[in-house]
């Protein structure tokens, strides 16, 4: 971060950095990188083998965790509290972390990248040709007519909520991407080609916590222009589209703020969930919750268990009746259904059963402190609303 000597505040960002009313610091993106190249379709193929191993690994390894960096951030907020006038401006000189065992789309893609990169001896340039890309995601149709003919993102308004793992390549002469989705806990690899044609992925099967409710997404450039990929999203309910929308990934450059801007955002988000997964379409155990307030907020457990997916709901109060006594060894149990599910959670995602009820401790201690999440609250959709406008 570059100091401003002639601002009087404190923070470390420059204007040029975080201007001044901006939410979010201004994303920044590197150099292009090269290709890797495949001789051949069948050179092509066994790559794509061995990296959907490395990914199907790599998702049944490493939970999904979006609750974590919100007990981190709101614990700090309320240690140094007395140190800022309010949330935004912490906000902006908090520094979020990376903790293996508890990423989101940010650190998932870093470590996916780090096991792939055990793939170079076989494939070289590899590690040149893979990088992060930025997801804009939920775009109108204006915003995308608009990028249809531009190369670079709007700097200005983009909010970047979302990162994947994108490796450039080139097949027999034809040039495409190969991207990876661990935040969306997708278990195969996704290739676009430029042209449209074979060995281009075709629909694809997302996961979802809900198993009434089904996704599907295909991956296309924009016609003469390979500077960004199109997502299309159908959400199906009961056999009716429920929602579609179109995202958008710029895959030409490396995205080089996934902590600053997708991983800070993310601490805002009233969707809280920690997920297990197995590399399969499917989501075997966690628990979510839009937090509200401490009242109103229900924590959704679930669980498969023969072969039938149990879901369970109750309110974020019951937690802080679960704390134990000052000794810290006492826990007072109060129902075997939330109990069963913690159990299945912890074994799923690896997490022990004392953090894990910790975390659901540590978030309705949060909850509890109404000054926090009104300022988190207005500030989440004043960041909305700037953004939307």
């Amino acid at each position: 971060m570059v100091v401003d000597e002639n601002d009087d505040s404190d923070s470390d960002w420059g204007e040029e950095e975080w201007p001044v009313g901006r939410p979010l610091p201004l994303p920044e993106w590197g150099c292009e990188r090269p290709e890797v190249r495949f001789v051949s379709l069948a050179h092509y193929h066994k790559f794509i083998s061995s990296a959907t191993e490395h990914l199907k690994a790599d998702l049944a390894s490493q939970p999904y965790d979006a609750v974590s960096n919100f007990i981190w951030f709101g614990r700090e907020y309320q240690k140094n509290r007395g140190e800022y006038p309010n949330l935004r401006e912490f906000y902006r000189d908090y520094d979020p972390p990376m903790v293996p065992g508890h990423y989101t789309c940010v650190g998932l893609s870093a470590h996916l990248a780090s096991r792939l990169a055990d793939l170079e001896k076989d494939y070289p340039g590899l590690k040149d040709a893979m990088y992060q890309v930025s997801c804009e995601e939920e775009l109108n149709q204006e915003e995308m007519e608009m990028h249809s003919e531009l190369r670079e993102p709007i700097t200005s308004v983009c909010l970047i909520e979302h990162v994947m793992l994108c490796i450039r390549m080139c097949v027999n002469d034809r040039h495409g991407v190969i991207l990876f989705d661990p935040g969306y806990h997708l278990g195969q690899p996704v290739t676009v080609m430029e042209d449209g044609a074979f060995p281009h992925t075709g629909v694809v099967k997302g996961c979802t916590a809900n198993d009434n409710v089904k996704k599907f997404s295909t991956f296309n450039f924009f016609p003469n222009n390979n500077a960004f990929v199109m997502w299309n999203v159908r959400e199906i309910r009961s056999g009716v589209v429920h929602k579609e929308y179109y995202s958008l990934l710029h895959v030409t450059r490396p995205f080089l703020s996934g902590l600053d801007v997708s991983e800070r955002r993310s601490i805002l988000f009233k969707l809280k969930s920690l997920i297990c997964r197995d590399g399969s379409d499917h989501l075997p155990c966690g628990f979510y919750m839009f937090l509200r307030n401490l009242t109103d907020t229900n924590v959704t457990f679930f669980y498969e268990s023969n072969g039938v997916k149990n879901y369970y709901k109750k309110k974020l109060s019951y937690f802080l009746d679960e704390r134990p006594d000052q000794r810290g060894t006492n826990w007072r149990y109060m129902d075997e259904e939330i109990e069963t599910a913690l159990q299945k959670i912890a074994v799923g995602t690896g997490i022990n059963l004392k953090e894990l009820r910790y975390m659901l401790i540590s978030v309705a201690e949060l909850a509890q402190d109404e000054k926090l999440l009104l300022e988190i609250n207005e500030f989440e959709d004043d960041m909305k609303e700037t953004f939307e406008n």
